[in-house]
């Protein structure tokens, strides 16, 4: 059985959406005719934009495979390693590269080309702990090819440098310390001795540095 709504109760209406203003439809039509090339122009710009940042992200992804390929073929030939340095100068892979070819050099005794080698290394590599073992192989490829005040130069700028691994730099400064021995300078070696310990006083620099002072070989 149906209840009659109470006396006075108005059953209510359903809402109506509101119509859309005639003016607006022409004011929209018209912004289209007048604008349609612009809207378009740029719906293709940033298109464009999209597709080149996609285009560039899956070729710079392909040459970045392509150069490590390349280098994997050629790691264990010596013989092609400069010229992949060479060609590839601005990839991190070519410090690898020259740092092989300056290892190499310098099993050779051809300080002087290994000095140059791991130079160019340490221009290239981002590595901390390669770029630190590429900086005091070229100071002390320097300082057996006779070129002491370079090599004292190099190991100063390397034991300063706090961007290096602290092995890197105690290493630096214990090679210095032996410069200040060998010219008999006991002061010195014990100034750079503290310095060692300031950085690694557990690491095997400061054990060898402490040995270097403590030695009766003329101090």
């Amino acid at each position: 059985m149906t209840i009659p709504p109470p006396a006075g109760h108005q059953t209510p209406t359903p809402q109506q959406p509101a119509a859309i203003e005639p003016g607006f439809e022409v004011a929209l039509h018209a912004f289209w005719e007048k604008n349609r090339k612009l809207v378009l122009a740029l719906c293709v710009a940033a298109l464009v934009v999209i597709i080149g940042r996609e285009g560039w992200q899956y070729y710079a992804a392909q040459q970045e495979a392509g150069v490590r390929e390349q280098y994997a073929r050629i790691a264990d030939r010596p013989e092609q390693l400069a010229a992949f340095a060479a060609a590839n100068a601005d990839h991190a892979l070519a410090g690898v590269a020259y740092l092989q070819i300056a290892d190499a050099k310098y099993v050779a005794a051809d300080y002087r080309a290994a000095a140059e080698n791991y130079k160019k290394a340490a221009a290239i590599i981002k590595n901390a702990g390669l770029l630190g073992r590429a900086k005091l192989g070229a100071a002390m490829s320097q300082m057996n090819a006779g070129d002491q005040a370079g090599a004292e130069a190099a190991l100063k700028a390397a034991s300063a440098d706090t961007a290096l691994p602290r092995g890197s730099r105690a290493e630096a400064f214990y090679h210095l310390a032996t410069l200040a021995h060998d010219a008999g300078n006991a002061a010195e070696v014990g100034r750079l001795l503290a310095e060692i310990n300031k950085i690694d006083a557990n690491g095997v620099w400061a054990q060898r540095a402490t040995t270097l002072l403590a030695s009766k070989s003329g101090l």
